[in-house]
């Protein structure tokens, strides 16, 4: 008794640990991902009372998370991140909660799942703090409210107190649909309760609706909201619409999508957990992770056992009594109606980004799964051991996940560092474009918003300023043609944007090198994009404003400014030419080298090719060439630069004839 008691004293604890060890390692080094630039910038220019708006046309009763949580957290990603941390660690207590009022003779069952939950695997964007407290508010408020509604039962003194908790708390399905299929395992798990309190079928059936009915009028309620009213702003019904023009077709379709997401949320989730990260030190650290919270937790498990009497039902020992028989099923209904939501729609179920946010209600069947399969195929001598294994590799799984969003934070500092650097300033209007932006935890419209708090950060309406387009993911259905003077309109939520194709400019950029600012003249960029290349007539450098009296900066949640490295020299280099700064790309030259820095491609060294040759001194010129043509892709843009010297230069006859040689050893 004393241990059972020291166990569910202290169990709270290790779900505590294990969520730390999975999610909180690394939160100090991350940032705003995703839909966090979106919500956090409407924040910064509306306020908390701006998201009514922001989230009337997909989720209009979402606002309230987002309007309690920004005055308190500002715009600093911390605190985000401490918070969904919070409600990863109350969902899965809540869960293990809920299961032992299902279940009281089975604690050590529902401890288990709650430790598979809390480290499931599936879902991998914990790190997009902003966008997802909205999701675990959602789940939390739903499990507590079957919490209530199973307290409702077991404690008639406080019914009315539970029923009232638990109708309250079962409203946040308006704020998101995400859980509405699991509102169907209300009933069932209403009868399994009823049903050991040992009461005839007729009475047990009377108490279900009486206790089910307020859940089941809100549930009917948002059913006739969502579809007749609300309808679907944006993923359409197209199982209900193809069932009505194919219905056989449809259905085999259906069958398979559901075996393949069913496959997907559990085979799937769980098998990835083995694959360690790349690189000696992370994989130390990641073996030492999984070493130690094996070791821990098979020691707590051993330690404290929990020892229950075989479970049955009403006293029975019928084999449907056994907990993991009603286990397996409870957890098979859980999964198919916690698909319901996206096998309506046809949404994708994936593990990968950002697909994997779906698999965030099947979370709950697939852990309670896992462990009734453990009661039933395997010996219970092997039990704590695949336990602690599948949660431990977990862990060192979520490790690795956050190693590539610690990344990703650094390399979005990088990417917008490089941008300010040769963009000191920008005219209202311009249009960024790229196309496939090394960042895969951001889309454009997670950028947009950046671009206009760096270049407009005083700027304090929904009207955008800026707009950054994804060429890769927009094809050019964002583009109207490729003249200047065509009429561009963009929407995101409530943030419009207005310009013209005479405001573009494009840009390219690839990891571990410099960003570049293109023109019509670097149209033998070697390697370009195919969609950057036709934007290239109607890209303007005139957007730039290159003697802006102060120059952008990056938001505060960037932290200190990055360190000055070669594509600094290599940026300033370029944005002088630009203005015809030959002077101050000499300079620039001249500094780099005397801090020993070195291009990360050849490619870079083209602007002081004809930095050295504006200010005639043509050995530099020429072994900047010879540096150019390192790799022969070049070619066409150092024969180019080399013919707007020729062109836009007052040079001497003996000028001429070397650079003449110049252009022949290049084979120009």
């Amino acid at each position: 008794m004393l241990q059972r008691s020291f166990f569910s004293r202290t169990f709270p604890l290790i779900l505590a640990a294990l969520v730390l060890l999975s999610y909180g390692l690394h939160i100090g080094w991350f940032g705003f991902y995703g839909d966090d630039w979106i919500y956090i910038y409407n924040y910064h220019v509306l306020g908390a009372g701006g998201f009514d708006e922001f989230v009337a046309a997909d989720r209009p009763f979402s606002a309230w998370i987002y309007a309690l949580a920004t005055p308190i957290f500002g715009e600093t990603a911390l605190p985000y991140h401490v918070f969904l941390l919070i409600l990863r660690w109350l969902s899965a207590v809540l869960l293990w909660w809920v299961l032992r009022l299902v279940w009281h003779g089975a604690a050590r069952q529902a401890s288990w799942a709650a430790m598979l939950f809390a480290v499931y695997p599936g879902f991998l964007q914990q790190p997009i703090a902003v966008q997802f407290i909205l999701h675990f508010s959602v789940l939390d408020l739903f499990l507590f409210s079957l919490a209530a509604m199973l307290l409702a039962v077991r404690q008639p003194k406080w019914r009315w107190l539970w029923m009232v908790l638990g109708v309250l708390s079962s409203l946040a399905i308006f704020s998101l649909e995400y859980f509405a299929g699991l509102e169907l395992i209300r009933p069932v798990l209403l009868w399994m309760v009823l049903g050991q309190q040992l009461l005839p079928s007729r009475k047990r059936i009377q108490r279900l609706l009486v206790f089910w009915l307020p859940y089941l009028f809100v549930f009917i309620t948002f059913g006739i909201w969502r579809v007749f009213i609300f309808k679907f702003p944006t993923y359409q019904p197209a199982l209900i619409e193809g069932l009505s023009e194919s219905p056989q077709a449809v259905i085999s379709q259906l069958l398979k999508r559901v075996i393949l997401d069913l496959r997907t949320v559990t085979y799937g989730a769980w098998r990835q957990i083995f694959s360690p990260p790349e690189g000696w030190q992370h994989l130390l650290i990641y073996g030492l992770l999984v070493g130690l919270t094996f070791v821990l937790l098979l020691l707590y498990l051993y330690r404290f056992r929990v020892e229950e009497a075989p479970f049955t039902d009403n006293g029975s020992p019928s084999v449907w009594g056994q907990w993991a028989v009603q286990g397996l099923a409870l957890s098979i209904l859980m999964l198919l109606v916690a698909g319901l939501p996206f096998w309506t729609t046809f949404i994708r179920v994936e593990l990968a980004f950002p697909w994997d946010r779906s698999t965030l209600p099947f979370m709950p069947g697939v852990c309670l799964l896992i462990v009734s399969l453990l009661e039933l195929v395997v010996q219970p001598r092997f039990h704590r051991l695949i336990l602690a294994g599948l949660v431990a590799f977990s862990v060192g799984f979520h490790y690795k996940n956050a190693l590539v969003y610690r990344a990703e934070w650094q390399n979005l500092r990088t990417y917008f560092t490089q941008l300010i650097w040769r963009i000191p300033a920008l005219k209202p209007g311009a249009i960024i474009v790229s196309d496939d932006i090394p960042l895969w935890r951001y889309s454009d419209n997670d950028l947009t918003p950046l671009v206009n708090w760096i270049y407009a950060p005083e700027h304090r309406s929904p009207q955008n300023l800026y707009k950054y387009f994804d060429l890769s993911t927009r094809v050019e259905d964002v583009l109207p043609g490729y003249v200047d003077g065509l009429p561009v309109r963009h929407s995101y939520r409530n943030h419009r944007f207005q310009s013209s194709t005479s405001q573009v400019i494009s840009i390219y950029y690839k990891l571990s090198q410099c960003l570049w600012v293109l023109s019509p003249m670097d149209a033998g960029f070697p390697e370009l994009p195919a969609s950057i290349v036709k934007t290239l007539p109607i890209s303007h450098l005139d957007q730039v404003i290159v003697d802006a009296s102060e120059e952008a900066k990056l938001p505060a949640v960037f932290g200190k400014e990055t360190a000055r490295d070669w594509c600094y020299y290599f940026e300033k280099a370029d944005l002088a030419r630009q203005k015809g700064d030959w002077e101050s790309v000499v300079e620039l030259s001249e500094e780099a080298q005397l801090l020993g820095l070195r291009a990360n491609s050849s490619l870079e060294y083209l602007p002081f090719v004809e930095g050295y040759a504006h200010v005639r001194n043509w050995e530099k010129a020429r072994q900047y060439s010879g540096l150019v043509l390192e790799d022969k892709r070049n070619h066409p843009m150092l024969c180019a630069a080399w013919s707007r010297v020729q062109k836009n230069m007052v040079l001497t006859s003996t000028e001429k004839e070397l650079i003449n040689e110049i252009v022949e050893e290049s084979d120009c």
